[in-house]
């Protein structure tokens, strides 16, 4: 007979409940129908990662993506201040990165070092869009985009403090999608 352990049980549900709040903000701001369904299709390959605790990366970028999309939409539409949404938001990817720990990060060593530089550089970063005047979904996914480069720099790192090789296809990536999402998004409200 299997046993279930506790702490992985919390994190399990505590990160679906994080993914499908996320994605239920998709269906309470406007998006496209098709958009909205191809979330919850995208919602449900991310539980089956966080219940089989594989892709822990994934699951990062997604919370992060849809929780955006999330506080971007309560700033928006409902007119929540600032440093109530960057509070909010700060906590849900506490928790997000708290729960996923030890799937991304190999030394726990540096572990409450990376989660703040993640959790600074997340807020400054949406800080400095909410000030763009482009549509909150576009922001979301730059928040996604930068989410996916710190994922490949910690998939990257090896034992001893250094990067692979293989961070500059993230970082190539990362900047052709940036370039691509500047270059077609509409400017103003």
């Amino acid at each position: 007979m299997r046993t279930l352990k506790v702490k992985n049980l919390t994190a399990k549900i505590v990160l679906s409940f994080l993914v499908l709040w996320g994605v239920a903000s998709f269906f309470i701001f406007p998006t496209l129908p098709i958009f909205q369904w191809a979330m919850l299709l995208i919602a449900l390959f991310t539980l089956y990662f966080t219940l089989t605790e594989s892709s822990g990366y994934f699951v990062l970028i997604l919370i992060t993506f849809s929780s955006t999309y999330f506080f971007y939409g309560l700033q928006f539409a409902y007119g929540f201040p600032l440093w109530a949404i960057l509070i909010g938001l700060g906590f849900f990817l506490v928790l997000t990165f708290w729960f996923l720990g030890r799937q991304l990060i190999a030394n726990n060593g540096n572990f409450l070092l990376v989660l703040t530089f993640f959790l600074i550089s997340i807020l400054e970063i949406y800080l400095a869009l909410s000030f763009w005047l482009i549509n909150p979904l576009t922001k979301s996914l730059m928040m996604g985009i930068f989410s996916y480069l710190f994922a490949g720099y910690l998939s990257n790192i090896s034992d001893t403090d250094t990067i692979n090789n293989k961070f500059s296809i993230y970082l190539y990536i990362a900047i052709f999608t940036l370039l691509i999402l500047v270059f077609t998004v509409s400017w103003g409200r």
